[in-house]
């Protein structure tokens, strides 16, 4: 009978321990909020990206006027890269905490939070509304399960804390990694943007070696002067030239000779565009305006973007063998 009182108890305790676990931790979880962040797109009007100070870089500021988004940096200012802005956005309207870290700023030096070592994000809405600042610290890599056949994809956690609030909460890497961008990544890159069902006429000059040549469509034959043009390489080029882009920005570029090439592009229910290449102190290196872009300069090598624009008549010839 004794035994069995002791069995009796022994079960019972066990009982009031696993309900008080379960208990405790249904109520731990359910006081943690994994929506940390709570924004509404449509009426920031202002974010700032302020590096590490170890990385001695001025702020990025990304700024919405009159629904077009700017990016700047001390003295330059560009336009923003549509793409890149939708999606960090949208990654700022779904920040999910993975857990709850530390709950005391006592702990912000662990995770490097402190205002100096984390890169700080201020969202600013429009009209002087609510301010958001994010702090990112350091982040953590570990390795998910390997599967069959390969290694398993490296995977990692970035602290976070939010305003001045004390707690410190572990984040996926996909948001502190887009905020982690250099400047020239959040710049629009477009180049170009033709459609080539109107293009009609394009001239070529070539300064350097004085020649020139133009490329006209007369109903739907392309051709040079009176000689018919090869109708893929034609179809070749249109599909390059129609669509350029290009992040290799020279900022504070300002020509002080005339281009050495020169192509005019001309079309139905369009204005001329003009792309002019300007030589550059290093050797087979050039700067590229676009009149779409007529503030913007971008560099080239022989053989990158400026190849693919500025082609000789020969490209455009039939092979011999054909």
């Amino acid at each position: 009978m004794k035994k069995n009182t002791i069995l009796m108890a022994v079960l019972v305790i066990l009982v009031v321990l696993y309900l008080s676990t379960n208990y405790f931790k249904k109520n731990s979880s359910a006081s943690f909020d994994p929506q940390i962040v709570k924004l509404d797109s449509s009426k920031i009007g202002k974010i700032t990206i302020y590096p590490p100070a170890k990385e001695k870089e001025k702020p990025i500021v990304l700024s919405r006027s009159s629904g077009q988004w700017e990016v700047a940096q001390g003295k330059i200012v560009s336009k923003a890269d549509p793409s890149k802005l939708r999606s960090a956005l949208g990654q700022l309207l779904d920040v999910e905490a993975q857990r709850l870290v530390a709950k005391t700023k006592d702990k912000w030096p662990n995770y490097e939070l402190g205002d100096s070592l984390a890169r700080k994000v201020l969202i600013e809405e429009k009209g002087g509304g609510t301010t958001t600042a994010l702090y990112f610290g350091k982040t953590s890599y570990g390795q998910v399960a390997a599967p069959a056949y390969g290694r398993g994809a490296p995977t990692g956690s970035t602290y976070l804390r939010l305003n001045d609030q004390p707690e410190t909460f572990a984040l996926e890497n996909g948001l502190p990694n887009t905020f982690s961008r250099p400047f020239n990544s959040w710049r629009n890159p477009e180049f170009l943007r033709l459609d080539k069902e109107q293009l009609k006429e394009l001239e070529f000059n070539n300064a350097a070696a004085g020649e020139a040549f133009v490329l006209r469509k007369v109903d739907s034959l392309w051709s040079i002067a009176d000689t018919k043009a090869d109708a893929s390489k034609v179809s070749q080029y249109l599909n390059s030239l129609a669509r350029q882009n290009s992040s290799q920005f020279v900022d504070g570029f300002s020509p002080e000779d005339n281009p050495l090439h020169t192509l005019t592009i001309r079309g139905q229910d369009m204005d001329e565009v003009v792309v002019r290449a300007y030589a550059m102190a290093e050797e087979n290196k050039f700067v590229l305006n676009s009149s779409q872009h007529p503030d913007v300069f971008v560099e080239s090598d022989s053989v990158g973007m400026f190849k693919r624009l500025f082609v000789d008549r020969d490209y455009f010839q039939p092979n011999k063998d054909e």
